[in-house]
């Protein structure tokens, strides 16, 4: 299970429209925006939200990326996310939230856009490793999940599923940061890689899962407290149109 997540001052306008965005289609597609509830919202109801993160002044964004090889379904990670977030904040009294899948890679994956109050939101290291086992459970990892060598040897016309993980990672930190160019960073970096791998045993190509910290975990270690280091606020306050128009 992969969960990233930093904060940014301000709303969250810029980062709904990434999360709406769907790469797979024309700049006018959309992906699903999808409340609490797991009701798909409506173009004035994504509005009110944005306008609620402005009023509150903060946006915290998460990455909910389940382990490739479990193959799940986009349904599967929308259900999940669902029931993840829920579970985890259904009790804080101003936390809202709006969540989509992204499912223009082999692994579909959820972005998660939360506005509330400071302190219901704010996030050290242990907060961050808590939600992160909260979302394996959900997504009941690691019994769906399989090694990475079994899976090559038992499915090579799937090798799709079996996703470099550092590929996958550095393609998340991108995504975090709103890069609209992350996905073809990633076919990149995952075509280096499985060129890299012809001809060498399975048994080479596993190595250990990586600690999925996030940029914002990896600048508290040069700090003596663990406060997280905000982004920089959001460029386009206003958000009269998409980023991509």
């Amino acid at each position: 299970m992969m969960l990233k997540t930093d904060y940014r001052e301000g709303g969250a306008g810029n980062l709904v429209d990434y999360i709406q965005r769907d790469r797979e289609q024309d700049a006018g597609a959309t992906v699903d925006l999808r409340n609490p509830a797991g009701r798909e919202l409506s173009d004035p109801e994504v509005n009110r939200f944005v306008d609620k993160s402005r009023e509150f002044g903060f946006q915290r964004h998460m990455i909910v990326s389940p382990d490739p090889t479990g193959q799940y379904s986009p349904e599967e990670v929308r259900a999940n996310t669902r029931d993840f977030m829920n579970s985890e904040f259904a009790q804080q009294p101003t936390t809202d939230y709006v969540y989509g899948v992204h499912r223009d890679t082999e692994f579909p994956h959820a972005h998660i856009a939360a506005t509330g109050e400071r302190a219901e939101l704010e996030m050290d290291r242990e907060d961050i490793r808590q939600l992160r086992e909260q979302a394996a459970t959900a997504y009941e990892e690691p019994s769906r999940t399989r090694d990475p060598t079994t899976a090559a040897r038992d499915a090579p016309d799937d090798i799709g599923r079996v996703v470099d993980e550092e590929a996958r990672e550095q393609y998340h930190e991108a995504e975090l940061s709103l890069n609209p160019e992350a996905e073809k960073a990633l076919k990149r970096t995952t075509e280096k890689s499985q060129q890299k791998d012809v001809g060498q045993p399975t048994a080479e190509k596993a190595s250990d899962e990586r600690q999925t910290e996030t940029l914002s975990e990896r600048r508290e270690e040069l700090r003596d407290d663990d406060a997280e280091v905000a982004l920089e606020p959001e460029a386009d306050p206003e958000r009269k149109r998409g980023w991509w128009q």
